[in-house]
């Protein structure tokens, strides 16, 4: 009967090791992607996403008329 607890016992203690493992691992890729992303991104990306969360109408009005503008330069082209 211990026999059967013990291996019971060492099989869960593997199984926590092993999840705690995969955590540190998700966490450390984590850590590592953000650490990318800040520095990869600047201060003209964060002021951009700020306004278009503050003002979205605005921001979809100035996105439209680019498209259009762009839309119709590219049709004249062609």
């Amino acid at each position: 009967m211990s026999d059967k607890k013990t291996v019971e016992h060492t099989l869960e203690d593997g199984i926590g090791r092993v999840q705690d493992g995969a955590e540190n691992l998700f966490n450390k890729a984590a850590d590592k992607a953000d650490d990318l992303a800040s520095h990869k991104g600047c201060a003209a990306l964060d002021a951009v996403r700020d306004s278009v969360a503050d003002q979205p109408i605005i921001a979809v009005s100035v996105a439209g008329l680019f498209g259009f503008i762009l839309g119709a330069v590219i049709a004249r082209k062609s």
